[in-house]
């Protein structure tokens, strides 16, 4: 039998089930992340490698931060088909993962405790099945024009597999919230748990923008005269909207919902520069950055709704007073999601950007970074609110910050290590 992270992953998945309910299963699954974490690190020279190692690191977070039983499964299996799609080499491997990815992430907001919660998993079920279904439109066409599927994708194509594949990429779009295909994300990210959240949207969109960008990147760099157009036009609407509309949020998991909207446009810069040599990296660096960033963000809101029955922009006033480490760890994340220097958010997007001016895009570049100074503006008003505003003490649960705490300390590590150390990334 091969040992490897996936088959580790699988394997404590698995025996977690038999452990719900103990004292052991929280401490079992962060000891399988550990493992799997060792073995990726034995082989960590290439890019691929080492944001799998980032995606355990990441989960180990979440498991540490998570107190329910199903969820710190599910986690488990998310870790293990999030490495099957990464790894991933023909279409059909890419497929048979994408879709047990989607799976997974549907049954861990199935946990409905809460009316929001509800609608939240209705919406998100609905376009994983809109998703599927157009993905297997796609797949269908690419087979009838002769596509192999136990082959990876061909870059020369006949008509209808060009046709296919263009479908199929409209597909993961959808699971990536590129406008007009954005509507489900911010009700399923707002109103699920703030910790499916933070895995959705921080770790299962950076797996599935990374598998996909290694994926067609052959294809689109043959096809560039259609494919380019319509990428730049779908990206840059994308992060103007979504920062748009996250402008004018009080309700801080619509705004950071919006903002993940955003952020999935300057990750679509990486398929627009896809002919240039820094395209790989430039996606690899923002995915690293961006799966610090979002989880970490979400995990905190997790911990403001259920120690400090904070929801909003309002109730968030003067935190800093009640909780100074975690309001600093927050701040940090936000400041690194605005692109602010020595944080891997702005190296995330500099890499892209510089990708992208490098295609002979220069004016693609200077829309987007109008749109990331936007974007300074929300998530400066979170900062003023936890500093600046006026404090009202909140209840607070203490015992339930402990683990969160140190939870957010490991993805800050991340945030910063990344930041200031670029070339880790590009010497892989």
């Amino acid at each position: 039998m091969i040992i490897n992270p996936f088959t580790i992953l699988f394997a404590f998945a698995l025996l977690s089930i038999v452990m719900h309910r103990t004292f052991f299963l929280k401490p079992f699954a962060l000891l399988g992340l550990a493992l799997a974490s060792v073995y990726t690190m034995s082989d960590a020279s290439e890019g691929m490698r080492l944001f799998e190692l980032i995606v355990e690191l990441v989960l180990f977070a979440v498991v540490l931060h998570e107190d329910d039983d199903i969820s710190i499964t599910q986690t488990l299996f998310i870790g293990a088909s999030s490495l099957l799609l990464l790894e991933s080499k023909s279409i059909l491997s890419f497929i048979i993962s994408f879709e047990s990815l989607s799976l997974i992430s549907v049954i861990l907001v199935s946990q409905i405790k809460t009316k929001d919660e509800a609608e939240g998993a209705v919406k998100m079920f609905i376009a994983g099945a809109m998703a599927t279904g157009i993905l297997f439109l796609g797949l269908s066409f690419y087979v009838m024009g002769g596509g192999i599927l136990l082959e990876p994708l061909k870059a020369e194509t006949s008509t209808f597999e060009t046709i296919g594949i263009f479908i199929m990429l409209m597909a993961l779009f959808y699971k990536l919230t590129i406008v007009p295909f954005h509507g489900w994300a911010v009700d399923s990210y707002a109103k699920v748990s703030h910790s499916h959240a933070a895995v959705l949207s921080g770790v299962a969109k950076t797996v599935v923008a990374l598998a996909t960008f290694k994926i067609f990147a052959p294809f689109l760099s043959m096809h560039l005269e259609f494919a380019t157009p319509l990428i730049v036009v779908l990206a840059l609407i994308t992060m103007t909207l979504g920062n748009f509309l996250a402008l004018f949020r009080e309700n801080l998991a619509q705004m950071l919902s919006y903002s993940s909207i955003a952020h999935a446009g300057y990750i679509a810069l990486a398929f627009v520069a896809v002919k240039s040599e820094y395209a790989k990296d430039g996606i690899l660096y923002i995915s690293i950055a961006y799966i610090f960033m979002q989880s970490a963000a979400f995990l905190v809101l997790d911990t403001l709704k259920k120690s400090y029955g904070v929801r909003t922009l309002k109730e968030l006033s003067g935190f800093s007073k009640q909780n100074a480490l975690l309001a600093a760890l927050f701040s940090v994340q936000l400041l690194s999601l605005a692109g602010i220097p020595l944080l891997a958010g702005f190296l995330g997007k500099a890499i892209l950007f510089y990708a992208v001016v490098d295609a002979g895009l220069w004016w693609v570049v200077l829309i987007a970074l109008l749109n990331s100074a936007l974007s300074v503006g929300y998530y400066a008003w979170v900062i003023k609110s936890i500093y600046f505003d006026k404090f009202d003490a909140k209840e607070v649960h203490f015992a339930d910050v402990k683990l969160p705490l140190i939870s957010q300390l490991i993805l800050v590590g991340g945030t910063l290590y990344f930041g200031i150390f670029a070339g880790v990334v590009f010497g892989v």
